[in-house]
């Protein structure tokens, strides 16, 4: 049975380190909504903002908890899961079907996003999804795969599979290649 096409962005499953993702409060910079499960980047005066770019950027500080609409005023306060230990599901788009093996065999790549600042805003979640067609062992990329999701209708040999991952270029740590 085909994997449900529902992009929704990173969705915190478990700290490595902790017994719960932990999540700190931020002020939004509201040029643009942050949506819940989207990359947000630290900014100028200790802000957080949407990362707009799919390739990721040196400054991604977390995954939005909440969502903050664009031109909010004053900035509001939004949480972001900012623990670099934080392991994610996320789906993939699904432009290609994975295969029996190369699942598996994408544990340890890095991959961009796509619709990295994109979301609904009557549900305030994240259209964001894993670029399945450019997974790579670069280390630019802002997530680095960890697992599969072991869930009940992920088929992770279909389109749209769910992966496990991490924040590859978190601010506050740096990791070393696997």
């Amino acid at each position: 049975m085909a994997n449900v096409d529902h992009p929704h962005g990173l969705t915190p499953v478990m700290s490595r380190m902790h017994d719960t993702p932990r999540m700190t409060k931020y002020k939004a910079t509201t040029t643009s909504a942050i949506f819940r499960g989207g990359l947000v980047t630290l900014r100028t005066a200790g802000n957080v903002a949407a990362c707009k770019t799919t390739g990721g950027a040196d400054n991604v500080i977390g995954v939005a908890a909440s969502y903050v609409a664009a031109g909010t005023s004053p900035a509001a306060d939004v949480w972001v899961h900012d623990d670099p230990d934080t392991v994610f599901e996320v789906q993939s788009d699904g432009t290609t079907d994975p295969g029996a093996t190369t699942a598996q065999a994408k544990i340890g790549a890095t991959c961009p996003v796509v619709n990295p600042a994109t979301g609904t805003a009557a549900s305030g979640q994240s259209n964001t999804e894993i670029d399945y067609s450019a997974i790579s062992t670069g280390t630019a990329d802002p997530l680095k795969i960890v697992g599969t999701y072991n869930i009940v209708g992920n088929d992770v040999t279909l389109a749209h599979a769910r992966y496990l991952v991490v924040l590859n270029k978190h601010l506050l740590e740096k990791r070393k290649a696997i």
